[in-house]
């Protein structure tokens, strides 16, 4: 605080989000500092990166949105989780529950997401199916269809629910030097580089594969960006790098 008064200039350097954003700015509002402002926008700490972000330093007023943003999200969730878990653990205990209930802008939306998937799941009602796929030739090219049943004898997605129509096609088929294609589809794509982990996605594979929890791949993350300089700032949810990098 001494030293900002002080201060000519202040470079903020925090992490370049809008978290990042917020804390300095909150220690600069409690500070009292009233001088010019910078920012340093820096995402890897790799050498090139940082002699990048030292010579293209943003003026303040273009990064002061990310407060306001950090801000109201910051009050949203106060405000929400403040009034909305008072208000609905009264309900409770109206309906004869004990606890609190807790209720949040991220965490209840979410919450209900999970619940939907779970009643999905255990509502779901396997039913059997039968898919033909037959490798034809014409004119030379070789290509894979697949056997359309017919309606009366389909879901609504198509698949065919019945057995002996799908058996007495096959059989059919076995015995037929010919068949009628009634559609062809032909598509030309064209698949980019995927881009870099964005921190949710990295948690999910890292969970799924190695069975780390999401604390434990945040932890290694951070290690790997500010101890060993080997990665990018993690805490974002852009996959792009910069093209310092």
């Amino acid at each position: 605080k001494q030293l900002l008064k002080e201060a000519t200039e202040l470079v903020i350097a925090t992490d370049a989000d809008r978290e990042g954003e917020m804390i300095a700015r909150e220690l600069i509002e409690y500070c009292g500092y009233r001088g010019p402002i910078q920012r340093l926008w820096l995402s890897a700490l790799n050498e090139a990166s940082i002699r990048q972000a030292l010579s293209t330093v943003k003026q303040g007023a273009e990064t002061y949105p990310l407060y306001l943003s950090a801000l109201a999200r910051s009050r949203a969730d106060w405000l929400i989780g403040m009034n909305f878990s008072r208000l609905f653990t009264l309900l409770g205990r109206q309906a004869g529950y004990t606890g609190v209930l807790s209720v949040g802008r991220v965490q209840t939306p979410t919450l209900r997401l999970v619940v939907d998937r779970d009643r999905e799941i255990a509502n779901f009602i396997p039913k059997p199916f039968w898919n033909l796929d037959v490798q034809l030739c014409t004119a030379g090219h070789s290509f894979l269809a697949k056997w359309v049943a017919d309606e009366s004898v389909t879901d609504e997605e198509g698949r065919c629910l019945d057995q002996s129509a799908a058996a007495a096609a096959l059989n059919a088929l076995q015995n037929s030097q010919t068949a009628t294609a009634i559609s062809v589809e032909i598509e030309r794509g064209r698949d980019v580089a995927p881009l870099p982990f964005d921190l949710s996605t990295l948690q999910e594979v890292c969970s799924a594969k190695f069975g780390l929890g999401v604390q434990e791949t945040l932890d290694v993350a951070q290690a790997l960006y500010e101890t060993h300089k080997a990665t990018t700032y993690p805490r974002t949810d852009c996959g792009y790098l910069p093209e310092s990098m």
